[in-house]
């Protein structure tokens, strides 16, 4: 009987883990800002870029995007896992496409403090 509990104890945690988002690749708290450090390795009228989370300080780089798109969507959060990159091809990838979203929890506080900066 204690194998049985313990087996459902371990597939109820294994499952709690699994369903988690350590990387917060899920979360709308991800920007597409330019790379000063990477502006050699693009063309004229394209701008290195990175992703990045300010929550949890994490990013992707070598990302690149013509210039009117990155303007578009500069300062506007998105979720990782909806950012749409050319696979194919050199380094830095293309940023094909994102969906911007609202902020939520962290996120949305930490946008507050730094408006009453």
């Amino acid at each position: 009987m204690t194998k049985v509990w313990s087996l459902i104890a371990f597939l109820s945690i294994a499952t709690m883990g699994a369903s988690c988002d350590p990387s917060h690749k899920e979360e709308c708290e991800w920007y597409l800002v330019p790379e000063p450090a990477h502006v050699d390795l693009v063309q004229e009228g394209w701008v290195a870029l990175c992703a990045r989370n300010y929550v949890i300080n994490k990013q992707r780089c070598y990302l690149k995007a013509n210039l009117d798109f990155a303007k578009a969507v500069y300062g506007k959060p998105f979720r990782l896992s909806r950012l749409k990159i050319d696979d194919k091809g050199s380094y830095p990838r293309e940023v094909l496409k994102i969906n911007t979203c609202t902020p939520e929890g962290e996120e949305a506080e930490r946008l507050r403090q730094l408006e009453k900066k």
